[in-house]
């Protein structure tokens, strides 16, 4: 293992080291601020010194994925759309500002006018370095504007909007910030943010450039706009469709309830309308069933089976309309079964139902049971007849 270097032998090398210059300080500076961003873009040697140190280097962050141009709303790719670099970051100027003598500032002046003659010349990596030492000294809204706009013009874009942000922070009216974060935007394909701060820039300092740039952009941002009207048209209209069938299935999921809950379901209209075609000595039929003798129907199996067999209820209403008819299916076990079934559920017991004598024969019309339940005076056939 390597030895720990002492804190009196570190004072004493730090002692010896050689003053650093401008340039040095503003070069360990982005070296800290890439390693504090994401420790892949870290130096070697800085990582080397935080571990003798005895410090520890948090993992790499995976950089997001550069969305597909393909699902940009506003059209077709833009050949001008860059990806964001994976540049470490620039160092920033200090938050409060140095009291500089008057040496120290004529020595600032020099250089930012070394950064302006590197950027008219075309030389932007000239003049982002020379504008990195004049924030050192002298942070302000007009050089992070214009630093970004070094950054722009190399297509660094991540970097200009961080020096725009922090220009924007010093001077939130900076209308060369906002443009110039607009133009970043842009390029990046962030067309609705491009909008935003382009608008706003040329609203206080209109410059043909910028609106060059910003014809461009509102074009994709009127597209992007429609699209997004498009899709929430058809989420509404979607909504609407799932309400509606929503609607349906609950209406007929009522009327269904409803219909089960009425039980006139059988064919002919009993029980809901009484017996189709009358019960002899009733007149018109059986309209009103009362509730107990309606539950013990219902809750027969094989007489609710009965009067769903069209064949049988056929035969009931011949029966039923001309007692004599009877005759010709005492030998149908189905039909004899049903006439014995409605005889004990209407009390008939052992006179029978309404129309038919004792077992069901043909013994002679009674209405025997039927007075019970309807307290209608009972009839026979020679009275009806």
């Amino acid at each position: 293992a390597r030895p720990r270097t002492s804190r009196r032998t570190s004072s004493t090398a730090i002692a010896t080291m050689p003053s650093l210059s401008a340039e040095d300080i503003a070069a360990v500076r982005r070296a800290c601020d890439a390693a504090r961003a994401n420790s892949a873009d870290a130096p070697a040697c800085l990582l080397e010194l935080v571990k003798d140190w005895g410090g520890s280097v948090p993992p790499a962050r995976a950089e997001p994925p550069f969305p597909d141009a393909e699902e940009d709303p506003s059209g077709p790719a833009d050949p001008e759309v860059v990806a964001p670099e994976a540049d470490a970051p620039v160092a920033m100027g200090p938050e409060v500002a140095p009291e500089l003598s008057e040496r120290e500032m004529d020595e600032v002046m020099e250089t930012k006018q070394k950064a302006a003659d590197a950027f008219a010349d075309g030389r932007f990596e000239d003049a982002i370095d020379a504008y990195t030492v004049v924030i050192q000294s002298m942070p302000s809204a007009l050089v992070y504007a214009k630093r970004a706009e070094a950054f722009v013009r190399l297509r660094k874009c991540v970097a200009a909007i961080r020096d725009c942000d922090a220009a924007l922070a010093l001077n939130p009216d900076s209308a060369k910030a906002l443009k110039t974060r607009g133009a970043a935007n842009r390029f990046l394909g962030n067309w609705e943010r491009a909008h935003a701060d382009l608008a706003k820039g040329q609203a206080i300092d209109f410059d043909e450039t910028s609106a060059e740039i910003a014809k461009v952009v509102a074009e994709r941002y009127k597209a992007i706009h429609a699209a997004r009207l498009k899709k929430e048209a058809a989420r509404r209209d979607a909504e609407k469709a799932e309400r509606e069938r929503r609607a349906e299935a609950a209406r007929k999921a009522r009327e269904e309830a409803a219909a089960a809950a009425n039980a006139g379901s059988f064919p002919g209209g009993f029980p809901g309308g009484g017996f189709p075609g009358g019960m002899p000595g009733m007149g018109g039929g059986m309209p009103n069933i009362p509730p107990e003798l309606l539950s013990k129907l219902m809750s027969d199996p094989e007489l609710m089976a009965a009067m769903q067999n069209p064949r049988v209820m056929a035969a009931l209403q011949e029966c039923m309309g001309n007692p004599a008819a009877f005759a010709k299916y005492q030998s149908d076990p189905e039909i004899q079964n049903l006439i014995t079934k409605l005889s004990g559920l209407m009390g008939g017991g052992a006179g029978g139902m309404g129309g038919f004598g004792g077992g069901g024969g043909p013994s002679g019309p009674s209405s025997a049971g039927f007075e019970d339940v309807t307290d209608v005076p009972s009839a026979s056939v020679e009275d009806v007849d």
